[in-house]
């Protein structure tokens, strides 16, 4: 009976990891090696670094993918602040895995803004954050996609399903938003973002 319980467990955790394996595949194949737009009458050319998939209470949230147009000079343990600090453009791609309501996406954004700002950091954005969080209006189908764009001027730019609901220009709310999945507290395997490098 014992053994019986046993081959059970191991015959579900081999399921368990063969999902988790499949959505890790998935993830990958979603997004494209290179992705190509235009900026001020400027063709802009960005490289893929590596993508991941957001969960929470072992939900699939969303996958992403990020990208920059200059390749990290370091690929050390400064990778992520290097990625950061860089000068070119970047871009985050997200394709929604269920259905969310807006209010489920602002409060998400608002935590993980919170989660890597002090208070005087948070206090010195937050007309920024409230303009972003505005902007998210529409509840989000599974298969949905958000981009988020960081210029090499500081503006974030931000399109869903292609169309362009934001533009900010402020570094450091720029930063702050990639510090939700670059940051030392990100909410994913940050290490993921990095893994095509």
């Amino acid at each position: 009976m014992q053994s019986h319980r046993v081959s059970i467990l191991k015959a579900i955790v081999f399921c368990f990891c063969l999902i988790s394996v499949s959505h890790a595949a998935e993830s990958d194949s979603d997004f494209s090696k290179n992705i190509n737009f235009v900026h001020d009458k400027e063709d802009l050319a960005l490289i893929l670094t590596g993508s991941t998939i957001r969960k929470k209470y072992f939900l699939d949230i969303y996958s992403m993918a990020h990208y920059v147009e200059k390749k990290p000079t370091a690929l050390d343990d400064n990778i992520y602040k290097n990625i950061m600090q860089s000068a070119g453009a970047k871009q985050i791609s997200m394709v929604f895995m269920r259905d969310l309501s807006s209010d489920q996406i602002q409060k998400s954004l608002i935590e993980g803004i919170q989660l890597n700002t002090t208070e005087n950091e948070y206090i010195e954005i937050k007309p920024q954050v409230t303009e972003f969080i505005a902007s998210i209006y529409n509840d989000v189908q599974q298969n949905d996609k958000f981009i988020i764009r960081w210029l090499a001027d500081g503006t974030l730019v931000s399109l869903f399903k292609g169309k362009t609901v934001s533009t900010i220009k402020n570094e450091l709310f720029a930063k702050t938003v990639w510090s939700i999945w670059f940051g030392d507290k990100s909410i994913v395997d940050r290490d993921a973002l990095i893994s095509q490098l």
